[in-house]
């Protein structure tokens, strides 16, 4: 490979190391959705897998906030909690809480984004393999821009799956006691949105990486063998008919011995 490929391709797994890594953290990260709840003196963040609750936020001054608390955190497949958010449930009319507590489940779209999250770091670790074995196998470019590829629709999926569920009405705003409290989309999420173009970034760069291949290489050097088949000369037999009835007929060399053999047997001798 020249060294403009193999510095598209060197570029190129760096870009998808980048991309892993910030989708990893906007994974891992419950501030998908952050909403400050006032009455309740209190930060909710809920995530893609679990959510978490900062109980209390001290007034500086105007406008300024001190986080004393941390944040305590929950899963949102937990058993346990599924159970305490059916029980709040049941007391939606003399608690106001409750209404909140919808936002803890683990819904269907959220496993929908996690199971396409997956998805794309499987492919992206497997075009990071077939990516490091391209300079001393070539054919392996084009799996590496295959798995790229859907590792980056998987990444774009995503975000996409998100961002329409995120701006649901029965998802955006919470309800509280007395008021209602608009969500907003967190980092989390635009960290995520970073590794889908860092992912993109990486496709462009394999997709150029190919074509240079195919510009320097061509078709024929990729699946055909390094060797090239002589031609081996052949003689063509014709046939023709016999028309003229004088013609010898062939003999075999058995029938022409033997012939000789009478001839010389039966020819008469000299005194």
């Amino acid at each position: 490979m020249t060294f403009l490929r193999k510095a598209l391709l060197a570029l190129s797994i760096v870009l998808i190391l980048v991309g892993m890594g910030l989708t990893f953290g906007g994974v891992f990260s419950p501030a998908w959705q952050v909403v400050d709840i006032r009455e309740f003196r209190a930060e909710h963040q809920h995530g893609l897998w679990w959510d978490c609750i900062r109980a209390e936020k001290h007034v500086v001054a105007v406008g300024d906030f001190y986080d004393e608390t941390p944040l305590h955190c929950m899963y949102k497949f937990d058993n346990s909690a599924e159970m305490v958010i059916e029980n709040v449930m049941q007391h939606i009319d003399e608690d106001g809480a409750a209404g909140e507590s919808e936002h803890h489940r683990f819904w269907g779209w959220h496993k929908a984004v996690l199971t396409f999250f997956v998805l794309s770091i499987c492919l992206a670790f497997t075009a990071l393999c077939t990516g490091c074995c391209a300079p001393c196998f070539a054919p392996c470019t084009f799996v590496y821009t295959i798995a790229l590829f859907l590792s980056m629709v998987c990444s774009v999926l995503v975000d996409g799956i998100f961002f329409f569920s995120a701006n649901r009405v029965d998802i955006r705003f919470v309800q509280g006691m007395v008021g209602t409290y608009e969500q907003r989309i967190g980092y989390a999420f635009y960290l995520h949105l970073l590794g889908t173009g860092a992912l993109i970034g990486a496709f462009v760069c394999a997709l150029l990486t190919t074509y240079k291949f195919f510009q320097s290489s061509g078709n024929r050097k990729l699946f055909e063998p390094q060797y090239s088949q002589r031609a081996v000369p052949h003689t063509v037999l014709g046939w023709q008919s016999r028309d003229n009835k004088n013609d010898i007929p062939l003999k075999s060399t058995s029938a022409t011995k033997r012939e000789h053999l009478v001839h010389t047997f039966t020819a008469p001798t000299s005194v």
